[in-house]
């Protein structure tokens, strides 16, 4: 029994994780640089299911913020646990208070999730395509593929992730799980296809497997190389 119950409480989590990811779609239109604020997201999913999002006893007339709080940020996270929250996860980013955007790696979820607009995959995969384009472009990687003990100096690999001095800790942690999360998202598609490459409809290589494991390998890299420095900015790496 305690199984059985066990597998529902899974399955309910995963259906409202799925149902936040859509509601995000619906607020972007499936386009990376649009934002929204969580009450927009709110309503959305509130829209796709009122008795899921709805406050307990008014669940056709208002929806509950807590609900959607919980999947943004606090998902998981009790007794020390890492949060397994959309914006932890590397599906949303939170912009500023109260205010989102998909990542690229929440819009592939996003478009998987059954329900989703057709034309939000192309989206998804154009819009990651870019994402590990400029991860693969890089100057600093390039730099290391031709020499192995490069970079040297943490503000390189600063530059790589997109920040500098003075950022926050938890937008360092962003940035960096960013790259994680784009790399392993577009591994993952490689794997479920069963290919080495996804190309765009004119031909060309939008990335192959070969170059996104070795910017998985420079990732690892840097993060164990500046592992003290990233210690010393109370940055905590999953």
């Amino acid at each position: 029994m305690r199984s059985a119950e066990h597998k529902m409480e899974t399955s309910r989590r995963a259906s409202l994780r799925e149902q936040v990811l859509l509601a995000a779609l619906d607020c972007s239109a499936g386009e990376l640089e649009k934002t929204f604020t969580s009450e927009d997201l709110l309503v959305a999913a509130w829209k796709r299911d009122r008795l899921a999002w709805g406050l307990r006893g008014y669940e056709r007339e208002h929806p509950d913020v807590d609900k959607l709080r919980k999947e943004i940020d606090s998902r998981g996270a009790k007794e020390g646990a890492p949060s397994t929250g959309l914006v932890s996860s590397g599906l949303l980013l939170r912009v500023q208070k109260r205010m989102y955007r998909l990542t690229p790696a929440g819009l592939a979820a996003a478009s998987e999730v059954g329900g989703a607009e057709p034309e939000a995959r192309g989206k998804a995969a154009r819009g990651l395509a870019d994402a590990v384009s400029a991860i693969l472009a890089h100057s600093v990687f390039r730099g290391w593929l031709k020499d192995a003990s490069s970079p040297k100096h943490f503000r390189d690999a600063g530059h790589f992730w997109g920040i500098a001095p003075g950022t926050p800790a938890k937008v360092i942690q962003t940035r960096i799980s960013d790259v994680d999360n784009n790399l392993k998202t577009a591994l993952g598609i490689l794997d479920t296809e069963g290919v080495d490459e996804v190309s765009a409809r004119h031909g060309k290589a939008l990335f192959d497997r070969v170059d996104i494991e070795r910017a998985m390998k420079f990732q690892t890299v840097l993060k164990d190389r500046f592992a003290k420095d990233l210690a010393m900015l109370q940055v905590k790496l999953s």
